[in-house]
C-alpha cells in the first residue's frame, strides 16, 4: 500500500508540473491575445478621431460656402428669387 503511494505522488509530480507549464502558455496566449485587441482599439479610436475633425472641418460654415462655390458651382440665392412654404400646425388644419 505505501509503495502505491509513493509512485502516485511520484507521477503526480511531474504530471502537476506539466499542468503548470500548460497554464502558463494558455496565458502567455491570452496576454498576446489581450494586446493585439488593445492595440486594434487603439487604432479604431485614432480612426474615430480622425473622422471627426474632418466633419468639424466641413461643419464650418465658412468651408461649406467654400465647397458650394468651388466644387458645386453654387451662388448664393437673391432674395426676392427665395419662396418660403408654411405648413400649417394641426390645430390649425382641424378648424
Amino acid at each position: 500500500m505505501r509503495r502505491i503511494l509513493i509512485s502516485l505522488v511520484l507521477v503526480s509530480i511531474p504530471l502537476l508540473m506539466m499542468l503548470q507549464v500548460l497554464q502558463g502558455y494558455r496565458y502567455a496566449v491570452a496576454v498576446e491575445e489581450m494586446d493585439d485587441l488593445e492595440a486594434a482599439q487603439q487604432d479604431e479610436l485614432e480612426e474615430n478621431k480622425r473622422i471627426l475633425a474632418g466633419i468639424s472641418v466641413y461643419n464650418a460654415p465658412a468651408r461649406i460656402y467654400q465647397v458650394a462655390e468651388d466644387s458645386l458651382n453654387l451662388t448664393e440665392a437673391d432674395p426676392e428669387n427665395i419662396l418660403q412654404v408654411r405648413f400649417p400646425d394641426n390645430s390649425e388644419v382641424l378648424q
